[in-house]
């Protein structure tokens, strides 16, 4: 029988413990970023008041408190879409086609963008752990090329080899020269924790993930991962 790591030993997680942490989130940071965005929208209305009565001097101010509260928005969004696909016991019982297409729709009614999918109709059922590698993969995948190159399309396949699952997501934007991300030279800069991250939530299932890119090129995320987990 082959081993296995120390960290894919931790990844299966059981349906109790999956629902304990939903709701320490949603009971933890989703109130306090609610109870933070219900403090600026007040800010927001009283310097809308004093702005009339200052003629514009509080301009600067108002700018920075949209900011904000765009910022708090966007990352309640976030928090209550990933609590929404992770929710017990929705979550296990869900195909895996059927998790992608549900983030899939979500990227595209938040980002006003468009994703065209491609998916085998023999997909097996795959494990938890693989299924929460692959949506976490596919979501950051596709937020990198709406922050980062600024595209409106991405084209993403999904299907079944054997006992492996594959993911590809392609974008046709600027491109760009994507650092080491493995061996000694792999990178540990700030700017490229999501790509480490999608590279280590492939490999803590014991699957393979490569990016290919170049400026003027586009950019091609390509993973194996294995349905089991």
């Amino acid at each position: 029988m082959p081993q296995t790591t120390p960290s894919q030993r931790i990844l299966p997680v059981t349906e109790e413990e999956l629902c304990r942490i939903v709701l320490d989130i949603h009971d933890g940071p989703v109130q306090k970023i609610f109870s933070a965005l219900s403090r600026v929208n007040h800010l927001q209305y009283v310097a809308e008041h004093l702005a009339e009565q200052e003629s514009g001097s509080l301009t600067h101010y108002r700018h920075d408190l949209a900011q904000v509260a765009g910022l708090l928005e966007a990352s309640l969004t976030e928090i209550r879409t990933f609590l929404g696909a992770f929710r017990p016991p929705e979550f296990n019982q869900r195909p895996l086609l059927d998790v992608l297409e549900g983030l899939i729709i979500q990227h595209e009614a938040l980002t006003g963008t468009t994703v065209h999918l491609d998916a085998g109709l023999d997909l097996p059922a795959v494990a938890p752990p693989v299924k929460i590698a692959l949506y976490r993969i596919l979501q950051e995948a596709l937020a990198n090329g709406v922050r980062h190159a600024g595209v409106d399309e991405h084209f993403v396949r999904l299907w079944a080899d054997q006992a492996d699952i594959y993911l590809e997501v392609v974008d046709f934007g600027p491109g760009f020269q994507p650092p080491d991300l493995t061996g000694p030279t792999a990178t540990e800069r700030a700017e490229h924790i999501g790509l480490r991250g999608m590279r280590d939530r492939a490999q803590l299932v014991g699957g393979e993930f490569a990016l290919v890119s170049e400026p003027g090129q586009g950019t091609r995320i390509n993973v194996k991962v294995p349905s089991h987990g």
